[in-house]
């Protein structure tokens, strides 16, 4: 098509090359009737210009306009389903991160609920703990304390019996035991008188 177009430019240089001084000259000779002519031959070339132009070059302007236009037309559909895309994607993002706020809030208030019962929970062990403790303490102490108190009196009942043993044994005559019988038999005798 450029080929056309060149040839046919060149043709029209060359054309008007020949035939414009001819044109003058006749116009020199007769100027009414030489530029009409001029006139004439300028519209007819005008003419030939637009048609050749018509003819070779407005097919492919109109398949340059029309495979634009089609691939604007394409980029456009693909553009507004994107855009489309994009939004829908938007939405749903802008929901996801609405429910996922939600869920976060819904998160802290379980952990939070959670935490105070496992602290009260802690508490409430911790003052029984406390509690037995203190029941296990008293209850040792009592407890210690007694067996001193046995282990003392033991120790005492111990040493009394040793020391009433050496008394008796150096103290202690034949008569004293009898006599000591015959007062436990009294005492016996007056028990069963009453």
């Amino acid at each position: 098509m450029k080929k056309w177009l060149t040839s046919a430019a060149i043709l029209a240089a060359a054309f008007f090359a020949y035939a414009v001084p001819y044109a003058h000259a006749a116009e020199g000779a007769g100027a009414e009737h030489g530029s009409w002519l001029l006139l004439t031959f300028f519209a007819i070339n005008f003419i030939l210009f637009v048609g050749v132009i018509a003819y070779f070059a407005v097919p492919p302007i109109r398949k340059f306009f029309a495979d634009r236009a089609g691939t604007i037309r394409t980029a456009l559909s693909r553009a507004s389903s994107a855009l489309a895309e994009a939004e829908d994607l938007a939405n749903k993002a802008a929901a996801r991160m609405a429910a996922l706020s939600a869920e976060l809030k819904k998160l802290a208030d379980e952990l939070e609920q959670e935490t105070a019962f496992q602290v009260g929970k802690v508490a409430d062990l911790a003052k029984s703990t406390a509690e037995r403790i203190r029941r296990d303490t008293g209850m040792s102490s009592s407890a210690l304390a007694e067996a001193a108190k046995r282990r003392v009196r033991a120790q005492l009942a111990e040493s009394a019996a040793t020391m009433a043993s050496d008394l008796i044994g150096r103290n202690f005559q034949p008569a004293d035991q009898g006599r000591l019988i015959d007062g436990f038999m009294d005492k016996l005798g007056d028990g069963d008188r009453r």
